[in-house]
């Protein structure tokens, strides 16, 4: 899943009618809702804030005055395809005076999301595993190998007598080490949510 840590924001003319597409982190619904608030009060004289937002397994889309499906629902389907999760993506649109029709809006909305999405800088969100293991010198020089080919990170290194480390890999990290360090003690200490570029 991916998601964007800094706001991105663009905007698109369409037949003398202003569309902005502001594409946000959000991690829960709370934070969703205030920063709708906030747009609102950052944009005040628009005539439609129409949005969709992904966070884990809440889903939620608003056409906000507009036709029936022409907006949130084309921008919460595009959310999901990219894989998009913790984002929410508002279109406000500032009304030109002149009518788009149901079609030509559903498309530009949509492309107002595209583009706010394709321009912005995009991270992948990681489930990673935490393990500690206490070795030596010669088995951590082994260890930095392989972790390069598998994508090992390492924290919390500490050099003493022998060397203990944190490691963080996928959901397998903790059979690879056995598997690798089967005299070694390993010691799974809990998972974290990081975001890679």
């Amino acid at each position: 899943m991916f998601t964007v840590l800094e706001k991105n924001e663009i905007t698109l003319i369409r037949d003398k009618s202003s569309f902005i597409g502001v594409l946000v982190h959000a991690t829960s619904v709370e934070s969703a809702k205030q920063y709708l608030l906030d747009i609102k009060k950052e944009y005040p004289k628009a005539k439609h804030y129409c949005y969709a937002y992904v966070i884990g397994q809440n889903k939620k889309s608003s056409d906000d005055g507009e036709p029936s499906g022409t907006a949130g629902r084309p921008l919460l389907e595009l959310l999901s395809k990219k894989e998009m999760d913790e984002t929410l993506l508002i279109v406000v649109r500032y009304f030109g005076g002149v009518l788009l029709g149901a079609s030509r809006l559903m498309s530009t909305y949509l492309e107002t999301g595209v583009q706010a999405i394709n321009s912005a800088d995009i991270v992948e969100i990681k489930n990673l595993y935490g393990y500690k293991m206490t070795m030596t010198y010669k088995e951590f020089d082994e260890l930095k190998r392989i972790g390069k080919m598998w994508g090992f990170s390492f924290e919390n290194v500490k050099y003493e007598d022998k060397i203990s480390v944190e490691i963080l890999g996928d959901e397998d990290t903790g059979e690879k080490l056995v598997n690798a360090f089967p005299h070694s003690s390993i010691e799974l200490i809990g998972n974290r949510k990081v975001y890679r570029r």
